[in-house]
């Protein structure tokens, strides 16, 4: 049974993501740690934001846009809870996301797909590059529908060798064969 390297695991956990593997399924978790700390974080944020209202209305104003400029990129980017479940023997794929419920059969996928979109420049001394991207890893289910499973933080836009790893990984635990790649950059 094929497993993901642990550079490739150590990628996935970076983006918020936990992978385990038991009786020949895998699961794959999107991981609420994020969305409780930012939750908290909002939370304080709008009492502290109240507060300067009750003290001051313009200066509470102000807070609220400071705030919203601040905290509407990151809530837009929470992926929220997820998890993908990967079961060889029954040869199904299922996804929840929330109260979404998807489940398929591995015949009717079509194609795994990782796709690359600019997202952001920034300035660190830390990074390689200024530029962020987010890489998706995806199904093609047929020409018209296409299912995101993992949304990943690059810093290039080619895709990176453990990001590779995690498309193959599809596809070959989907087809059972030597993978191919599929990749679209935007």
């Amino acid at each position: 049974m094929m497993i993901l390297s642990k550079k490739a695991q150590d990628m996935l956990e970076y983006n918020g993501y936990s992978y385990k593997t038991h009786d020949n399924q895998h699961v794959f978790k999107h991981s609420a740690i994020d969305s409780i700390g930012l939750t908290i974080i909002l939370m304080i944020t709008t009492l502290l934001v109240i507060a300067l209202m009750i003290y001051n209305l313009f200066l509470g104003i102000g807070a609220l846009l400071l705030s919203l400029f601040i905290f509407a990129p990151i809530v837009k980017r929470s992926k929220g809870k997820s998890q993908l479940k990967i079961d060889i023997a029954q040869e199904v794929l299922k996804i929840n996301e929330g109260e979404s419920k998807i489940t398929k059969g591995f015949n009717e996928i079509m194609g795994v797909y990782t796709h690359s979109k600019f997202v952001d420049e920034y300035s660190s001394a830390f990074k390689s590059t200024s530029k962020e991207y987010q890489i998706t890893i995806g199904l093609e289910i047929d020409q018209q529908q296409i299912i995101p499973l993992f949304k990943l933080i690059a810093d290039h836009e080619k895709p990176s060798k453990e990001a590779n790893e995690v498309h193959d990984f599809l596809e070959s635990v989907l087809r059972n064969r030597k993978p191919t790649l599929h990749s679209q950059v935007e």
